[in-house]
């Protein structure tokens, strides 16, 4: 399919992901929005204020799709929806631009790719944070072998408790909380999927989870370890939510240097011995170096944002108009189907892994 008009859109869900999507969309050249749909009146008529232009909102999703059968569909819905959405978007002819995690099950998500293989037209799932800065630099750094033969990675997400209250995930009847592995489902993705980006696929996991308990013995934060061993290497991820703080990073451990990422401030580092040094003195000299480098980054973005070429979450900027370049013609659709079945596949064993875990403590 070529575009000789502005590509035509219509947004199914109007949450807070889909904020991110619209500042996507404002840099994107040739696009129109014709509809915003939501169960929730008020959050599509909020969605149509932010855009700023003509378009219309509804509940019924297959209404609107009916009526006016834009060329892409963003669906921005709880994970429940995603795969009978997808569907009825293929099947309308639209192409997919698809929240993270790309289905609730395997089942689910090999459907999703059999529908877009019928309909011919491109599926793109959101794992935006591998394109934030660093993730790009790193996976340059791992492709030029500075790092060697990556054998070893750890993330760690900590959900902070004025996140979750903007956000609502600290009400009880969020969707979040109906979710096979609770909070961690929606959340533990990015760490799986930025993970597997390096080491392939999860073939074993293993779960260590703790609620903590409070001094007046009310659950306080629910803390989650993995240990996981992929196609090619080893993984651990942690995740904490309800925190005082919120925190996200990654370290990339290789046979010639190590790599750190700061998610929070997009910094990276780069660690490495200089053996031409006396032990002691090469120890320092890389923790100078990795100051330094920490200082580049950080003076670099400060820079960027002053220039007003830094915003808020830059991966989905940078991943929205890259799916818009590749309908065009231009490049590959930067996050393949398969690229999210693996995804979803991980986060499978992780939902296996919860009910193993609450069965045996009966809960």
């Amino acid at each position: 399919m070529k575009f000789r008009n502005d590509i035509s859109i219509g947004i199914a869900g109007c949450g807070v992901a889909l904020v991110h999507h619209l500042l996507a969309l404002k840099n994107v050249p040739g696009v129109r929005i014709l509809w915003f749909c939501d169960p929730d009146g008020k959050r599509a008529e909020e969605a149509k204020r932010l855009w700023g232009k003509q378009s219309r909102t509804g509940p019924n999703f297959e209404k609107l799709l009916g009526e006016e059968t834009p060329d892409v569909v963003h669906i921005c819905t709880p994970p429940a929806f995603h795969a009978g959405t997808a569907f009825m978007a293929f099947e309308a002819g639209s192409h997919v631009l698809l929240e993270k995690p790309m289905a609730q099950t395997v089942a689910e998500a090999k459907k999703i790719l059999e529908a877009r293989d019928r309909s011919g037209r491109k599926l793109c799932v959101v794992h935006n944070h591998m394109f934030d800065p660093p993730i790009l630099r790193l996976k340059k750094l791992a492709a030029d072998g500075k790092l060697g033969r990556l054998f070893f990675g750890r993330g760690c997400y900590f959900l902070d408790s004025s996140k979750m209250a903007h956000e609502k995930l600290d009400q009880k009847g969020h969707w979040v909380h109906r979710l096979k592995s609770g909070i961690a489902g929606e959340f533990m993705p990015h760490t799986l999927y930025l993970l597997q980006a390096f080491f392939g696929p999860v073939r074993k996991l293993d779960l260590l989870y703790d609620n903590g308990l409070s001094e007046g013995g009310k659950p306080d934060e629910n803390l989650y370890s993995l240990q996981m061993r992929f196609a090619g290497g080893l993984g651990q991820v942690f995740m904490a939510d309800r925190m005082p703080y919120g925190h996200f990073s990654f370290s990339f451990y290789g046979t010639k240097a190590a790599a750190h990422v700061n998610m929070m401030d997009l910094t990276l580092s780069v660690e490495k011995i200089r053996h031409s040094l006396p032990l002691p003195a090469a120890r320092m000299a890389s923790t100078v170096e990795q100051s330094f480098q920490k200082l580049g980054w950080t003076a670099l973005n400060i820079f960027q944002i002053g220039l007003g070429k830094l915003k808020r979450r830059p991966g989905h900027r940078l991943l929205i108009k890259k799916f818009y370049e590749a309908l065009r013609g231009k490049g590959r659709v930067p996050v393949s189907g398969e690229e999210g079945l693996m995804n979803v596949k991980a986060l499978e064993l992780l939902n296996k892994a919860m009910a193993a875990r609450e069965k045996d403590s009966g809960e």
